[in-house]
């Protein structure tokens, strides 16, 4: 770490030159010289006596004018080739500390605020979305989240934490295969899940998947649990400890951090203030209702606060934490279009997603909109979004919400 130099020109003066020092300098050749001066003009000599002592303190003081102007010349070489830096530089490094980037948002926290979570990986829970599930607890602090139709126009959320671990995550639903394609494109995220579809129980055992839910999370006491103060169905009461799950993870030897292709970070805010406004967005995945998903656009915090359906005015209801109260609130707002079908002879009407590939996409920041388009190489790739100039798409650093919609409802996002 570089170190400033604090010198004033006062104690400079009095450290570098004493009256002794001065006194003991050889000036023998200046004698000698003052000599010849008076030979050559006797009628002008004035240096004599008193004379010659004041011309001697000029001389001494000019000498150490120079000496003081060599040292600082010393200064300012080093301070431009990076060895000093003033205290009042805005670029100063002086007790800066190291910045830890978070994979998923791009945000920078000190060594300490990240020292739990630097070196790990990601994990996932499946979030209940139905009616009955409201408020969700944890949704407020995750990473980036995923909103995607499970069966019957019903969404459901996979939240992923790396930077927040909170102790009460849910109601826990369980998974389907086109969630899990979303949980290995982050370097093999772990998940939580009660319970799986058919096709999502072989992609876990196969792919393989780190299921937190197979690898044991009911048995380990403080792990899972069901709270059901609003009286509804069973399936609406679980809850998780995120703080637990890391721990199981380790217990199962899944700790440690894998290598995320990072999405790229903006730094300005005129990046795309050409594009066109939009300070409110709907989604409707299916139908306009229960499960319709709504942004509004905070200029103050230039993030998006979430909405979830409508109340009996028919005025979108905010998506708040059930412990705290504070509306979900993201700086970067994703609708991603996706080819959507029913899978066969499936009694329960469960769906698949076409998320390997490429399609279109609407990406939301700074209160804009960006024409996008997406492509997915492989599984086990990142999703990356480009601009319709083949550019990849710049975010802000904060939270992410992406709402995958069928390709089918285009027309079904509406943005003003």
């Amino acid at each position: 770490m570089s170190k400033v130099s604090n010198i004033s020109s006062d104690s400079f003066l009095q450290d570098s030159i004493d009256s002794n020092s001065l006194d003991n300098m050889n000036l023998q050749p200046l004698q000698e010289s003052t000599s010849q001066v008076t030979t050559l003009y006797p009628e002008k000599n004035i240096m004599n006596g008193k004379g010659n002592k004041k011309a001697l303190r000029i001389i001494k003081i000019i000498f150490a004018l120079f000496l003081v102007l060599f040292v600082a010349w010393l200064i300012l070489s080093k301070t431009s080739s990076g060895n000093i830096v003033s205290p009042f530089s805005n670029n100063s490094t002086v007790n800066k500390e190291t910045k830890v980037m978070c994979d998923l948002t791009g945000e920078y926290f000190t060594e300490d605020q990240a020292a739990y979570w630097k070196d790990q990986r990601p994990f996932g829970v499946m979030i209940n979305n139905h009616v009955d599930a409201r408020p969700q607890s944890g949704l407020v602090y995750a990473d980036l989240v995923y909103e995607i139709v499970a069966e019957g126009g019903i969404t459901r959320f996979l939240a992923f934490f790396l930077s927040n671990t909170p102790e009460k995550i849910g109601p826990v639903r369980s998974t389907r295969e086109y969630y899990l394609v979303l949980v290995k494109e982050l370097s093999d995220a772990m998940i939580m899940h009660i319970g799986y579809s058919p096709q999502a129980l072989i992609a876990i055992d196969t792919w393989p998947v780190r299921s937190l839910f197979r690898g044991g999370c009911e048995s380990l006491p403080g792990c899972e649990w069901r709270d059901n103060p609003r009286n509804v169905a069973y399936e609406h009461t679980a809850f998780v400890n995120g703080v637990k799950l890391r721990e199981l993870g380790a217990s199962l030897g899944w700790e440690g951090k894998g290598d995320i292709r990072l999405w790229k970070f903006k730094d300005s805010a005129d990046k795309y203030s050409q594009r066109p406004s939009a300070s409110k967005v709907s989604i409707d995945f299916w139908t306009k209702g229960d499960y319709s998903s709504i942004f509004t656009y905070n200029q103050q915090n230039n993030s998006y606060l979430k909405y979830t359906g409508y109340d009996s005015s028919d005025q979108p209801i905010p998506t708040v934490d059930q412990e705290t109260n504070v509306q979900v609130e993201v700086k970067n707002l994703i609708v991603q279009f996706a080819t959507e079908t029913s899978i066969d002879g499936d009694e329960k009407g469960r769906l698949e997603y076409q998320l390997v590939g490429s399609g279109k996409a609407l990406v939301f920041v700074d209160g804009k909109v960006i024409n996008a388009t997406w492509n997915k190489s492989g599984r086990d790739d990142r999703t990356i979004f480009y601009d319709t100039d083949g550019n990849e798409v710049e975010f802000n650093r904060g939270k992410f919400w992406i709402a995958i919609v069928p390709d089918r409802n285009v027309d079904q996002v509406v943005y003003n």
